[in-house]
């Protein structure tokens, strides 16, 4: 089955308290979502494979030590929120190839709709595939994603969600259709409001990280 991961750490909680604040600037708005994005790239990446290698240190003694290929790394961020998520993986895994996927949320119906995806087909050149989404709100956009990467022939098991904000509706929903995938996530609030917005939440992340 799935996994979720909630990070729990005091910096965690003073981002969260500042990207839920609807006083926050957007200049503000957008260094805490960075930030969060940092930390969680962290334990988003804790399962990734190393090589051993040597290099020599300063003294001059050769010394093993274990490197990361993050060229074998696909992110994908989920357009426009996802892009909050991007630069702070890619200070991690500057190899990292980026694949972007746009999903419009029909506001009538709530379903959500792939407008945009420039996924590769060469799924077997990639061991790691993080899926990069501020909101994990009903799930529809995340299921979309993971049908799409699985239609181009990428596992679940290979696949880590990482969002801000979730609710219990979007994670069941996650974890029920796709088995394997894990979820890092920093809250998980109690409901979706009438417009399937995440309650209390922080809003619309895309419209406050790009709107003025």
């Amino acid at each position: 089955m799935s996994s979720v991961i909630l990070v729990k750490h005091p910096l965690v909680s003073d981002r969260l308290r500042t990207l839920r604040d609807r006083e926050t600037s957007t200049e503000l708005f957008r260094r805490a979502l960075r930030e969060l994005g940092l930390i969680l790239a962290v334990e988003a990446t804790r399962h990734l494979s190393t090589r051993e290698t040597t290099v020599v240190t300063p003294l001059g003694v050769e010394a093993r030590v274990e490197e990361v290929d993050s060229s074998r790394c696909l992110l994908v961020p989920v357009l426009r929120a996802g892009l909050g998520f991007l630069d702070c993986f890619l200070e991690f895994l500057p190899r990292a190839r980026v694949a972007h996927v746009g999903v419009a949320r029909n506001h009538d119906t709530l379903e959500a709709e792939v407008y945009l995806s420039s996924v590769p087909l060469n799924a077997m050149e990639y061991d790691h595939v993080f899926i990069l989404d501020p909101m994990l709100a009903t799930g529809n956009s995340s299921v979309k994603v993971l049908e799409l990467l699985q239609l181009r022939g990428y596992s679940p098991g290979r696949v880590v969600l990482v969002c801000g904000f979730a609710v219990e509706a979007g994670i069941t929903q996650v974890c029920l259709k796709f088995p394997g995938v894990r979820i890092v996530t920093a809250a998980i609030d109690p409901e979706l409001n009438d417009l399937g917005y995440i309650v209390p939440g922080l809003g619309d992340a895309g419209d406050r990280l790009y709107l003025l």
